[in-house]
């Protein structure tokens, strides 16, 4: 790992548990007024999620708002994949909103999220990760840049309330996500060998609620 992408890594991780520290500070009794005052703060972000795969990084994190009565997501999320995955360590960001139109009250501490569906952007960060064609290129030889895509998912969610009763956080939930990009489906259309499995990235998080 070069100089630049320790920097990265000791920054993303120090706001990780900022993060953290926002919702699992020691309340010393105050646990209510704390999460109380902590609620009523429009700012701060609504959750904060850790993701496995799913196509924006190895491991990603990404802090995000909730509008419509909890019904659509915006998260802006960080990825990372080391070396040890790739040609060299990788660091992009993508934003991402999900719709979250059935929600299911499955006991008094569970809520299921059966059918979520989004969309997303990425950007990835490197040289040989262009947005712009490179000089080297003759004029439209590449339609599609391999630094910056977009695609669609699907998913669901299932939410507890674990971790409400001894932090400020409202609760935990466990999600997952199967997706795709643009640019995979348009590669299966002109090439129909191309399994559909092939093109589908799967994901798997946690994500924090305030």
């Amino acid at each position: 790992m070069n100089s630049r992408s320790k920097h990265i890594v000791i920054s993303v991780t120090i706001f990780i548990w900022l993060c953290l520290g926002l919702f699992s500070i020691p309340t010393f009794g105050q646990h209510n007024e704390l999460k109380s005052a902590i609620t009523k703060i429009d700012f701060l972000p609504d959750y904060l999620k850790f993701q496995f795969a799913g196509g924006i990084g190895f491991l990603s994190t990404g802090v995000g708002y909730t509008f419509f009565n909890h019904k659509i997501d915006a998260t802006l999320f960080y990825g990372y994949i080391p070396e040890a995955f790739s040609v060299d360590d990788m660091h992009s960001i993508s934003l991402q909103f999900t719709a979250k139109l059935i929600h299911k009250q499955v006991t008094k501490n569970l809520e299921l999220l059966p059918i979520n569906f989004g969309w997303f952007a990425h950007h990835t960060f490197g040289n040989e990760y262009w947005v712009k064609l490179p000089d080297n290129y003759p004029d439209n030889y590449y339609w599609w840049s391999p630094g910056r895509n977009a695609g669609v998912f699907v998913g669901a969610e299932l939410k507890t309330k674990f971790l409400s009763t001894k932090t400020p956080a409202s609760g935990m939930a466990f999600y997952w996500r199967a997706g795709t990009r643009g640019l995979y489906l348009a590669s299966m259309a002109q090439n129909s060998v191309i399994p559909f499995s092939d093109i589908i990235e799967y994901g798997f998080g946690v994500a924090l609620y305030r």
